[in-house]
């Protein structure tokens, strides 16, 4: 993994730091450039994100919010992640603009919905024309039980995909079983990969990771070139790893 590397561990819970240092790197990037362009993911980051974004102090009207992956389902779906992003953030704060988020179009097949979603962000990063590769701000990803990130499966073909900044994916291991999909080339050419690790239940995965470097696990190839790498973890999550002074934050 980057050598840029910052380990943080946070009591129980992870959702304070998550969202402070959400508020940081937004607001520093703004203080640089027009827009905040952040990637979200699902899961109990969903949660934390969507139950808490709306109280942070940024200006919301500068950020361009996209999705590491996402179901191919109606967005009123219990599988859908932008639908907990409206539910729970858009539909209780009718003030958040609903023009940050940018969802995936599930009304179309997965290969159509991934190559439609790549020109998304490539548009609005002003990069139709160009094959230079979108770099965004922060991506905050998942971990799952299994060490896989976004749709990014242990042994599945797409960890090899060098072609495609967003793919389609029809039989994910973990239904539903279409979704599209952030690939490393994008991923790695964030400035900044945010990881949070909630409760004892992640202690094995997060030490084959940062500890043992397994490559067998999608997490652990995340490696943003150019970037910063940061794992949140409470002291359950982060009980197996020793403490180590190139895994403490940067100030």
């Amino acid at each position: 993994m980057c050598s840029c590397l910052n380990f943080y561990r946070v009591g129980d819970a992870i959702c304070d730091e998550m969202l402070g240092l959400l508020e940081k790197f937004a607001n520093e990037t703004l203080a640089k450039q027009e827009f905040f362009r952040l990637g979200v993911s699902g899961g109990s980051v969903a949660t934390v994100l969507s139950e808490g974004m709306y109280d942070l102090r940024s200006d919301f009207s500068r950020w361009q919010i996209f999705f590491c992956d996402e179901r191919i389902v109606p967005e009123d779906d219990k599988e859908s992640t932008y639908g907990i992003y409206k539910r729970d953030l858009l539909d209780q704060h009718p003030e958040f603009p609903k023009s940050a988020f940018y969802p995936v179009n599930c009304s179309l097949t997965a290969t159509e919905a991934a190559a439609d979603y790549e020109k998304t962000i490539r548009k609005a990063f002003k990069l139709e024309n160009s094959k230079e590769l979108p770099s965004f701000d922060l991506l905050i990803l998942g971990i799952g039980p299994d060490g896989h990130t976004a749709s990014l499966f242990p042994g599945h073909p797409l960890l090899d995909e060098k072609t495609l900044l967003i793919a389609p994916i029809e039989n994910s291991p973990k239904p539903p079983p279409k979704r599209v999909t952030m690939t490393y080339p994008l991923i790695n050419n964030a400035k900044i990969c945010l990881f949070g690790a909630q409760g004892q239940s992640k202690a094995d995965i997060l030490k084959k990771i940062l500890v043992d470097k397994d490559q067998t696990l999608p997490v652990t190839r995340v490696d943003p070139k150019n970037g910063r790498l940061v794992f949140i973890a409470c002291d359950g999550a982060g009980s197996l790893i020793e403490e180590d002074p190139s895994r403490k934050p940067s100030n």
